[in-house]
């Protein structure tokens, strides 16, 4: 095959790109990257929880091939786009339970301080902080966030059935929270509702609680857009 024909094959399939995922914020970095894209759900309902067997990055890099892979059957000649972010707290110097007297939140629930439980057994590479179930532990995960730095690790993929493309890379920003009051904490919760963003809050939320952070922004978001875009540049879908 001559270089046109692959060329031109390529302008053909530039806009069938699939990004396997429902989050908003990827989908607007996308946006703003001006890429063309096709949203869809990934397959993967039971997303699994970073236990610390291997590095976080490794984590990342695994589960977006993983999303991407669950809906390649469906779109075998498309690119797809597949991405995940965990939180790790590496400072576990205040890593306990917190369920104040005058909380508002049900912390009578079983179903919760087990989940909670769960989540706060450690490893030596930190603990995992995912997407809140309730209230619960979004107030538990932002309290152990509260004046402490964390690492961001965003991974994302890059798949082709069709073309036995699969690839993948991975960025990570520090982020450092405010000290926050429990009320504070209620208060973000009520506004932003941070129950599908990994360690319960947003970078970008308007009802700001990061004191600062080193890195990439956009990874902190949701994607490793910087790292990504030489990725679809090699196959020139940008």
């Amino acid at each position: 095959m001559i270089p046109c024909e692959i060329e031109n094959i390529f302008k053909m399939i530039k806009l069938r790109i699939i990004l396997a995922s429902s989050s908003p914020r990827r989908s607007d970095i996308l946006k703003e990257c001006k890429i063309d894209f096709i949203p869809a759900e990934h397959k993967i309902i039971n997303e699994p929880e970073y236990s610390g067997d291997i590095e976080p990055f490794e984590f990342a890099e695994n589960l977006a091939l993983n999303k991407a892979k669950s809906i390649e059957n469906q779109y075998p000649d498309c690119f797809i786009i597949g991405s995940d972010t965990i939180v790790v707290l590496n400072d576990l110097s205040a890593g306990a339970l917190h369920y104040p007297s005058a909380s508002p939140f049900p912390v009578s629930s079983a179903a919760s301080l087990a989940e909670y439980d769960a989540l706060s057994k450690r490893t030596d590479r930190g603990l995992s902080l995912g997407k809140p179930k309730d209230t619960v532990s979004a107030f538990n995960m932002l309290n152990m966030l509260s004046g402490k730095t964390h690492n961001v690790y965003t991974g994302a993929a890059l798949i082709n059935k069709n073309m036995r493309i699969y690839e993948s890379v991975y960025d990570k920003t520090e982020v450092k929270i405010k000290k926050l009051s429990d009320e504070e904490i209620y208060s973000y919760i009520y506004e932003s509702k941070p129950f599908d963003k990994a360690g319960a809050y947003g970078i970008q939320d308007p009802q700001n609680i990061v004191e600062s952070y080193s890195g990439s922004y956009k990874n902190a978001e949701g994607l490793c857009i910087e790292k990504f875009i030489p990725l679809l540049k090699k196959y020139n879908l940008i």
